[in-house]
């Protein structure tokens, strides 16, 4: 069992993000840790383990704590992606997406659920046979990565005509006379 899951990755990252206070590794976790956890979360793989056992406590604490480690830097560390980070995450997920089907081939696994669709129930049962669902599941990230970036635009969207001068209002200049 390798750490190549998107989540299992996405813990060990999030840990050096925290300690490094790394952007470049919030922007790639924003989007995917933000995104790929909360789907773990609804339908979580804890395999044949159940509540009580280890296993079904490690799976949820550890996307939880994916997610808190993301809302933290945004909310106290005042970090938060762009629409660079969109197309970033976007990009790296695709490249990391690759290197896992390299590895799939290679030991006939299924990390990221690429080679074949989880045996357990998921939202991925919603979707087209595989092939198929690998481009439905590109265009639902694209989805979820838009609608997590949704409330930055509005606010730099609700920032930028707060700056906007309104029509037939003068343009201060007396902040020039400060230098």
């Amino acid at each position: 069992m390798l750490p190549l899951h998107l989540c299992s990755a996405l813990v060990w990252t999030s840990a050096i993000m925290l300690l490094t206070r790394s952007y470049r590794l919030y922007e790639f976790i924003y989007f995917l840790g933000i995104g790929g956890a909360t789907q773990a979360l609804l339908t979580p793989d804890a395999g044949i383990y159940g509540f009580p056992h280890y296993r079904w406590f490690q799976t949820f604490l550890a996307h939880i704590l994916i997610v808190s480690s993301v809302v933290y830097m945004t909310a106290v560390e005042r970090y938060r992606p762009t629409w660079k980070s969109l197309k970033r995450a976007i990009i790296a997920l695709n490249i990391y997406a690759a290197f896992v089907g390299v590895v799939n081939a290679l030991l006939g696994s299924n990390y990221l659920f690429i080679a074949r669709k989880p045996d357990i129930p998921t939202l991925l049962d919603q979707l087209a046979p595989w092939p198929w669902y690998i481009l439905e599941l590109e265009v639902l990230a694209l989805i979820v990565f838009v609608l997590l970036y949704v409330p930055f635009a509005f606010y730099d969207w609700k920032d930028a005509n707060a700056k906007r001068p309104k029509p037939n209002e003068p343009i201060r200049t007396d902040y020039l006379d400060q230098r």
